[in-house]
């Protein structure tokens, strides 16, 4: 009965006192169970005595009571005693492996921010985190999920430590509402939560996983999203081979390492990103400081902000002597008012402009520029600055116009071309008539004096043919090497015979001159037309001056480019200047167009410089011409050197007029030219026969192709060209021989399937119109000839 006392008491009393221990989370201490004790104690005593004194006078079995007592009371207090002993252990034991834990979680957490102080590169940095996770903080596997943005919406690790034994590799994991993007690591990414499972073993969340990590080891995982800029992006995995690992303290402390983790990362990439910006912005500086066009940044009251070091080679000003300046504050003078004033006018108003305009810097250099302004406007919208973009485009021009005097000479030479031929076969006819008919008049009669006048003006129709020839000649001319000086000097002796007294000449020649691999007929040509017309512009001086310098120069790559197609090299330089009346810019632009000429319609035809172009450009040369109104001029011709020294030879050509008495077939489709050199062959003493159809000639040869000893023949005829019949005549009675006659100064490629084929069959090629003595000659030289090969082959 009193053990049932005690035990009632027992239950009564100590049980609540111990539950409430409990309740506050009151530890254990041995202070705490020797208090404990003694009051225990004290209660069982006040209680056991009470009913004992009672006992007393009620019942004498009072000592056995005590005794009974006594012993209940040392049982209870001993199974007491070790009760809390044992709780006290175990509170001990649970405190310190939380401590354990915490203190890994610390030193995990200061050894990540340690490693984010340091990060440089994002992919280091999350290896890091994941290492240190693992290395110190005393987990199985950390690894970084990246969320894809592909049709499945894939979770692709990145970065891992400790898996060797390839869980991740085989891993299926998404972040799509699929059952594989429901598991921790998706839900994770999709709700922007941390995901905390403590049993993998038992969690539906790992129902696709679970086999596969418990096999590795897996019991507890934590996937913690990394979020930027409200989005997340990435997920921060953990596992671990113990359950209920993660609690609250530490999954909150785990979160904010993966906040400091997702602001490392929106870190790095923002450097990154800045870097580059900085990278492009220095690019962009470099290209604009050393762009060749010039730059003008200026606000809307026209005040300079920047301008690029390209201003100051064209303007001449540095750039820190323009920026603060307002435009109107600038140079204003003609013509450069007018730029700076088209600066000021086109700043626009979200639009762009643009325009051409001429520059003269302080040093005189004109440049030809063009303008393009527009705004530049912030992220609003709003206009913050006004750019002038200066191109120079002086060389550009200057190859345009060279461009288009080039297409317009093309243009003429085809023309000429064309008409060359019929003309030749005019002045031929006029030629011989005339030629003749100064032999049959009494030499001074009135008569005589008309056909010598005649006779003169077709010979001067004759050169100016030639020379619409050579302008409009495309191919190479036979040449050979020319003493430039000599030329020089006896074009000097035909011209001071006609020049006024009041015109000096002065000559500056090389004393190394070289040599020209060039037309000596045409190098004359060029110095005749330049020198002719220096002295038509002095006409109205009171003392004319005109210098003449032949000079080696040497054109090397920087030079070059102010001469067009020129190349680089050793050129010979012929100079020409007077001081006569000069000529503006309309003038120097039209000055090589044919037909274009300031002299009087009686005083030049307007071919001379056209054709000195042509003869120019042929030989791989350039001619440049400077001048201003009451100036004079200057004409440079640059043509190539040779760097050797040699004769110059010239024939003399024959006074002796040939002539014979062989008979010959002569075709051409012109009657009066016909009629003409029938005439003057027969004065020759030659047998002629004419045809003016190559068809009936052809019937005629045919007929008796023995009878004839040589045969001339037009090129361009109708029906049949004189290429074609010398084929067939050739083809009847090989070997004889065949003069071709042509207006043109070539034959074409068209005119023939084989230039080395024509050139078995065709003796020789006469260019008309040929006076009597030139077609005797070539005549006679053509049938010696014949008459050798015959004695050859006999």
């Amino acid at each position: 009965m009193h053990s049932k006392i005690f035990v009632v008491s027992f239950n009564k009393f100590i049980l609540p006192v111990y539950e409430t221990m409990n309740k506050f989370n009151m530890h254990l201490t041995p202070l705490s169970i020797v208090t404990l004790y003694a009051c225990i104690g004290g209660i069982w005593l006040l209680l056991s005595c009470a009913r004992i004194f009672t006992n007393l006078f009620i019942d004498q079995a009072a000592f056995t009571l005590l005794e009974v007592n006594n012993i209940v009371f040392i049982l209870l207090t001993s199974w007491l005693l070790y009760f809390m002993i044992r709780k006290s252990e175990a509170d001990i034991k649970h405190r310190k492996n939380a401590l354990s834990k915490l203190y890994r979680a610390l030193k995990t957490y200061s050894q990540c921010h340690q490693a984010l102080i340091r990060a440089d590169n994002e992919m280091q940095l999350m290896q890091n985190i994941c290492r240190i996770i693992v290395e110190v903080g005393g987990y199985r596997v950390a690894w970084v999920g990246i969320a894809e943005h592909d049709d499945e919406r894939s979770i692709r690790p990145i970065v891992q430590w400790g898996d060797s034994q390839g869980y991740l590799k085989n891993l299926n994991v998404n972040w799509s509402d699929t059952d594989r993007g429901r598991g921790p690591t998706g839900t994770a990414i999709k709700t922007g939560k941390p995901v905390v499972v403590k049993y993998i073993e038992y969690d539906p969340k790992w129902e696709l996983w679970r086999e596969n990590a418990l096999r590795h080891g897996f019991r507890s995982s934590l996937s913690l999203p990394l979020i930027i800029a409200g989005r997340p992006f990435a997920a921060l995995v953990i596992f671990s081979g113990e359950t209920r690992i993660f609690d609250v303290n530490e999954v909150k402390l785990l979160s904010e390492l993966a906040d400091d983790l997702s602001y490392g990362i929106a870190t790095l990439r923002a450097s990154i990103e800045r870097l580059k910006v900085e990278k492009e912005y220095s690019l962009l500086a470099s290209v604009i400081e050393q762009a060749n066009e010039g730059i003008f940044l200026f606000n809307d009251g026209g005040v300079i902000q920047y301008v690029n070091p390209a201003v100051e080679k064209i303007t001449g000003l540095p750039p820190l002597a323009m920026v603060g300046k307002n435009i109107q504050n600038l140079e204003y003078m003609e013509p450069n008012r007018q730029f700076y004033e088209a600066i000021l006018k086109g700043i626009p108003r979200g639009r762009q402009r643009a325009g051409h305009f001429q520059f003269k810097r302080q040093d005189n250099v004109m440049f030809e520029l063009n303008v393009i302004t527009w705004s530049v406007s912030d992220e609003s919208g709003n206009v913050i600055s006004h750019v002038a973009l200066i191109r120079d485009v002086s060389h550009e021009m200057q190859l345009e116009r060279q461009l288009r005097c080039a297409q317009r000479m093309e243009a003429i030479g085809t023309l000429a071309g064309g008409i060359a031929h019929d003309f030749n076969n005019t002045l031929a006819s006029i030629i011989t008539c005339s030629e003749m008919a100064l032999e049959e008049s009494p030499p001074g009669s009135t008569l005589h004096e008309l056909i010598e006048v005649v006779f003169k003006s077709g010979l001067r129709g004759k050169n100016l043919v030639k020379q619409i020839l050579t302008f409009s000649r495309q191919g190479e001319q036979e040449r050979q090497e020319v003493q430039a000086d000599l030329v020089v000097r006896e074009c000097l002796m035909l011209l001071r015979a006609t020049l006024m007294p009041t015109i000096e000449i002065r000559l500056h020649i090389d004393k190394n001159l070289g040599l020209l691999f060039a037309d000596p007929t045409q190098i004359q040509q060029i110095v005749m037309n330049l020198c002719t017309n220096a002295v038509h512009a002095m006409r109205s001086q009171t003392h004319g001056e005109m210098d003449i310098w032949l000079d080696n120069v040497d054109i090397d790559h920087l030079y070059v480019t102010n001469f067009g197609n020129l190349l680089p090299g050793p050129y010979f330089c012929l100079t020409v200047r007077d001081n006569g009346h000069g000529m503006d810019e309309d003038t120097i632009y039209r000055i090589f167009d044919p037909f274009f000429s300031t002299k009087g319609q009686s005083e030049g035809t307007g071919l001379g410089l056209s054709v000195i172009h042509g003869i120019v450009s042929n030989h791989g040369g350039v001619i440049t011409v400077e001048s201003q109104p009451d100036q004079g001029s200057q004409f440079k011709v640059y043509l190539p050197r040779l760097n050797k020294s040699t004769n110059v030879t010239t024939d003399v050509p024959e006074t002796t007029v040939l002539s014979g008495t062989e008979s010959i077939l002569l075709v051409d489709d012109d009657e009066n030219l016909v009629f003409a050199t029938e005439q003057m062959l027969r004065q020759l003493g030659y047998k002629v026969i004419a045809r003016t159809d190559p068809l009936v000639a052809l019937q005629l040869f045919s007929s008796s192709p023995e009878k004839y000893d040589l045969i001339i023949t037009d090129q361009a005829m109708p029906h049949m060209n004189g290429t074609e019949l010398a084929r067939e005549l050739t083809s009847i009675r090989p070997g004889i021989p065949v003069i071709l006659c042509t207006g043109y100064d070539t034959i074409s490629s068209s005119d023939t399937d084989d230039i080395g084929e024509t050139a078995s069959f065709i003796s020789e090629l006469a260019l008309k119109p040929l006076i009597r003595g030139e077609i005797a000659t070539i005549i006679r030289r053509v049938l010696d000839d014949s008459t050798q090969c015959e004695g050859l082959r006999g």
